[in-house]
């Protein structure tokens, strides 16, 4: 039988006025990403409140799982569903039902669920009645059960067909990719600001990546894994680009005056890092900055030092992690494939000419009296000058 496929979007739909704008970028996104995944043409239909799309005529179970693997990247989908069109007429489609059933394993419960439409005359309890009966008449050995069954039988009518399929794909949900303004998020090899990111692509912000890194006073690695998290992060985007910008001058410099306090250097860097990234975000027309940081986490991240911190920047600043506990972090790590990446061992420009004993409490008074004898915007111009930016 002919396959198909039927997206249900997720929030967009609420957008009320603004919608035909969030649905129009996805359609877009999902015939985009799939063309370029199986290298032909794709017509992508907005119908009754479904994205619709014809399947190859060959398409099988087999292919699911690629298809799967680039529809679940895809911002704005709440679940899919791989359909057969089927009839209209409620005997003949439970036939045809029982003629496409899958190979059942130790599932002991089914229901069939029916979305109707309205032009149908049968209610939809009525028809998720005779179909069940009609599968339970062919020989389906499984109870019935409402709430909660191992399997269900999936139908919509529409476009003067029933539509039936086995499985519920769940989608990535959120907003539109790239439907936002752009905003830049600081990125290091860790856990936490690859997750960060990815929430505010969620969202439908553009993130451009800002990654600061110690060498030569450090190895590449640091470098090589902030590439490979955005490799994985780029795949949920479109035009992703990282910035690499040399930090470890600036730090050498903070930690070898004799007149700023050891304990204070963890949050003169933060200062910096949020003042290289606020030029960047200007420069490209950014409306914000992204950060990993998270309430109480670390030492820069106590109320007092996080307000020293953001005290330098004149642009929003977007924490999306900020009351999540690290299990919550790490498990959204997980989902996306970042986290075997950011665990492996790497020494970075965070722990690159730290003190012993850090400031739980700055005060950003002594900080700006500090400052003032710094070149703080030579400093910035120069790691700017000399970072590096890369295109995925």
């Amino acid at each position: 039988m002919k396959r198909f496929l039927i997206i249900h979007y997720s929030e967009i739909g609420l957008k009320k006025g603004n919608a035909d704008y969030f649905i129009t970028k996805l359609r877009k996104q999902i015939k985009i990403r799939l063309e370029q995944k199986f290298k032909q043409v794709f017509v992508v239909k907005h119908t009754l409140g479904r994205i619709f799309m014809d399947l190859p005529d060959d398409f099988s179970y087999e292919d699911e799982a690629e298809y799967v693997d680039v529809l679940r990247k895809i911002f704005g989908v709440k679940n899919f569903k791989f359909v057969y069109g089927g009839s209209m007429v409620i005997e003949k489609l439970g036939q045809q039902i029982w003629d496409n059933m899958p190979e059942l394993g130790e599932e002991k419960t089914f229901r069939v669920r029916v979305k109707r439409s309205m032009v149908m005359e049968v209610k939809s309890i009525d028809a998720e009645r005779e179909l069940g009966a009609i599968l339970l008449r062919g020989g389906l050995e499984l109870k019935v059960k409402l709430k909660d069954p191992d399997f269900v039988v999936d139908i919509e009518f529409f476009n003067e067909r029933g539509f039936f399929s086995f499985k519920k794909h769940p989608g990535a949900g959120g907003l539109t990719s790239n439907s936002g303004s752009k905003l830049v998020s600081l990125l290091s090899a860790g856990i936490d600001s690859p997750v960060a990111s990815y929430m505010m692509m969620k969202r439908g912000a553009r993130v451009i990546f800002v990654h600061f890194h110690g060498y030569p006073y450090t190895d590449k690695n640091e470098m090589e894994q902030a590439k490979e998290l955005v490799e994985i992060l780029s795949q949920y985007q479109f035009d992703t680009k990282l910035y690499l910008i040399p930090f470890g001058f600036i730090q050498k410099e903070i930690a070898t005056n004799l007149d700023i306090p050891a304990k204070i250097r963890t949050v003169l860097y933060r200062r910096m890092m949020l003042r290289i990234a606020e030029k960047i975000s200007k420069k490209a027309q950014a409306k914000g900055v992204v950060s990993g940081d998270n309430y109480g986490q670390v030492a820069s991240q106590t109320p007092e030092n996080m307000f020293a911190i953001h005290e330098v920047s004149t642009v929003p600043l977007f924490q999306p992690l900020i009351g999540f506990d690290k299990e919550e972090i790490i498990a959204v790590a997980e989902k996306i494939g970042t986290f075997d990446i950011s665990k492996l061992p790497c020494k970075d420009s965070c722990s690159m000419f730290m003190p012993e004993h850090p400031e739980l409490k700055a005060n950003p008074y002594d900080l700006r009296d500090m400052e003032e004898n710094l070149p703080v915007d030579e400093w910035i111009s120069k790691a700017i000058e000399d970072g590096e930016v890369i295109f995925f």
